[in-house]
Parts: structure tokens; C-alpha cells; sequence
């Protein structure tokens, strides 16, 4: 089947208006930013004017409409429903605002707005293998350029290093697939700490988290460097978050529970003392977003299937001494899974 047949297929209504930019790219191929897939036995995409060309190079098997200055939307949209004979679309929650329904209802006379979540994103969870080289490749050159960059890094700023960081990344890449965090001694104690205009301490403590994109997938990792200075509280936290890491990882296979696989990394972490000091779940599956579903967390009520590309990423975070988060990324296979981070996950800097 391909995606539309299997979006299809769980669909409960006749079709769906496909509204995300990253959904409608996993459907059609376009990139652009404004485009619109009436999903059906007979699909329709629409952009704007802006988009002719690029829509008929990367849209080449679906109805294409263009909207122009003085129409909208509701108006090709009208009539490709009455076209087709349908009456009951389903559409994006999560991604509409309530301006834009509103102008859906208005303009859209007779037709039934159904408001559907996380269909696409439910069949984006199994990743194909191309989908899975790309991320292989974003990562491979993640860390080829982690390793570089610290090597001839020669101190300075957080931001400097995240910048000489998303450089490296754009010579091999399409770029980061998040913001890149940068953080030194106790400022890394902020699971999601920006890069500050503050110098990098390499006798202490520096943590990285960063990703890179190929072909728009992404990939995640973080890396957790001790320095000569670094407090003994953070090597035993070290130890620690690795030994959570490292039974996180063991624990990912088909069959297993997301909810599990974070209470075997918890569990690791408040034998050690360190229970408390872990305030974010433990991983996500990663693809075209960064934050995909399913997630490895406490609530979570997901299983795992052969396909999901998952995140490990336990962490202890102490304010004003600092913070340790360890993340590897993880295929979860027919029998197992397959770790697809190969950088090392020891303490000392890359040499």
C-alpha cells in the first residue's frame, strides 16, 4: 500500500484535509510552504501561484489546483468535494487554528468539518527504508562534525561552539533538526539550555545535544563530556545516566511497552539516588519532526513495532552544579533493535 492507501485506510470519514506542511510533504513530496492535500480515492492538491513550478516537479501524481490572487482556497476546495460527492471531511486538529476553521465552515456550504488527530502521524510512526537510510545518514554526519568541531574548537563562547557546530552541519546537511544545545558546567543543568554569550569550560563540564537533517529526516543525539574539573558529584552521575542509558537500550524491542522502557531507565536512576533529579521522559521517535510519536514515557500506553525509530535519552539534572543526558538513537527491528549512533558514550572529549 503506499501512505495515502494506508492514511486511507484508517481514515473513519470519506477524505481528510491535510493542512501540516510536514504531513502534507510525507503525501505529496512538496516542500514548499504552503501547501493543502484533499486526501480521497481522488486526491486533490492545492497551493498558490508562488508554487506552480516547484508543485509540478515535486507533485507529479496527484490533481494539482492552483489558487491565485483573487480566489481562495474554500473555492477550489468546494468544488472538488461536490465533484467527488463528498460531504464529511475530516481535518487536522492539532494543526488548524480556529480563524482558519472557521473560514473553512464559512466558505465550505454543506459539508461536515470532522475534526480527526494524529491520523498521518499514526502511519509516519513506521519508517520504510529509505526513510531509515536518511536517518543513518544524518546521523553519520551529526557525529562526523561533532567530532571535528571539538577537535579544533579553541575556546570560547557557548554560542560559538553551537555556531561552529551548525556550520559543520550545513556543509554535510540540510542543517539542524532543532536548535543545537550548548552547555558548560552548571549551566547545563537546564535540559533544554540555550547557548550563552558566556565562555565554554572545557576543564568542566560541557554537555551537547544536537541533529542534523538529510532528505528532511532527522537525526537526535547528546553527548555529556567530563573535564578534569568537572565535580565528583557529575562523575557519579555520569555513571549513573549511562548504566540508565545502557538498560534503556537493552529494553527496546518489538513488543515492548514505551511505558516500560522509561520505568526500566527510571528505575536505574532512583536506585542510584538520582530519581527525583530525571524530569523529562525518556525518548521519542524521531522521522520528519523531531518529536515524533510514540514516546518513551511514564503514560504512555504505546507498544513498539518494527519500524519506530526511537530516542533514548536519560538525564539528572542538578541546579547549580550541573546536568548529565546521554541520548543514543535506536531501529527497532523484526527481532530487536539497532542502535544508530556510533559515537562513543564515554566522558572523555573526542581526540
Amino acid at each position: 500500500m503506499t501512505r495515502r492507501e494506508k492514511v486511507l485506510d484508517k481514515l473513519g470519514e470519506d477524505a481528510l484535509l491535510v493542512t501540516d506542511p510536514v504531513n502534507v510533504r510525507y503525501l505529496t513530496g512538496f516542500t514548499g510552504s504552503n501547501g493543502q492535500l484533499l486526501l480521497a480515492k481522488e486526491s486533490v492538491f492545492f497551493t498558490d501561484g508562488r508554487y506552480i513550478t516547484q508543485s509540478a516537479e515535486q507533485v507529479r501524481d496527484v490533481d494539482r489546483q492552483i489558487y491565485s490572487q483573487g480566489s481562495k482556497l474554500t473555492d477550489l476546495l468546494g468544488k472538488a468535494l461536490a465533484d467527488r460527492g463528498i460531504t464529511r471531511v475530516g481535518v487536522e486538529a492539532s494543526h488548524v487554528t480556529l480563524a482558519t476553521m472557521q473560514r473553512l465552515r464559512d466558505g465550505l456550504s454543506g459539508i461536515e468539518l470532522v475534526e480527526t488527530t494524529d491520523v498521518v502521524e499514526k502511519v509516519r510512526m513506521y519508517k520504510d527504508e529509505k526513510e531509515v537510510s536518511a536517518i543513518k545518514t544524518a546521523q553519520r554526519r551529526t557525529e562526523a562534525a561533532v567530532a571535528d568541531v571539538l577537535r579544533g574548537f579553541a575556546g570560547g563562547m557557548e554560542s560559538d561552539l553551537a555556531i561552529e557546530l551548525e556550520v559543520a552541519l550545513r556543509t554535510t546537511t540540510d542543517g539542524p533538526s532543532f536548535d543545537i544545545i550548548v552547555a558548560s558546567g552548571a549551566h547545563a543543568a537546564l535540559p533544554h539550555a540555550h547557548p550563552r554569550r558566556e565562555p565554554v569550560d572545557m576543564q568542566n563540564l560541557l554537555l551537547i545535544d544536537i541533529g542534523s537533517k538529510v532528505d528532511g529526516y532527522c537525526s537526535d543525539m547528546t553527548r555529556t563530556f567530563l573535564g578534569p574539573n568537572a565535580p565528583d558529584e557529575m562523575r557519579k552521575v555520569f555513571d549513573a545516566v549511562l548504566e540508565a542509558l545502557e538498560a534503556g537500550c537493552a529494553a527496546v524491542k518489538p513488543g515492548a511497552r514505551c511505558a516500560d522502557v522509561d520505568k526500566v531507565c527510571r528505575d536505574v536512576l532512583t536506585d542510584a539516588g538520582y530519581g527525583e533529579y530525571f524530569t523529562h521522559s525518556t525518548g521519542h521517535a524521531v522521522g520528519l519532526d523531531i518529536h515524533e510519536m510514540p514516546a518513551f514515557a511514564p503514560s504512555s500506553e504505546d507498544v513498539l513495532e518494527p519500524g519506530m525509530v526511537m530516542t533514548v535519552e536519560p538525564g539528572v539534572y542538578l541546579e547549580g552544579v550541573g546536568g548529565v543526558r546521554i541520548e543514543d538513537m535506536m531501529l527497532v527491528t523484526g527481532d530487536g533493535a539497532e542502535n544508530l549512533t556510533a559515537m562513543p558514550r564515554g566522558s572523555s572529549l573526542p581526540s
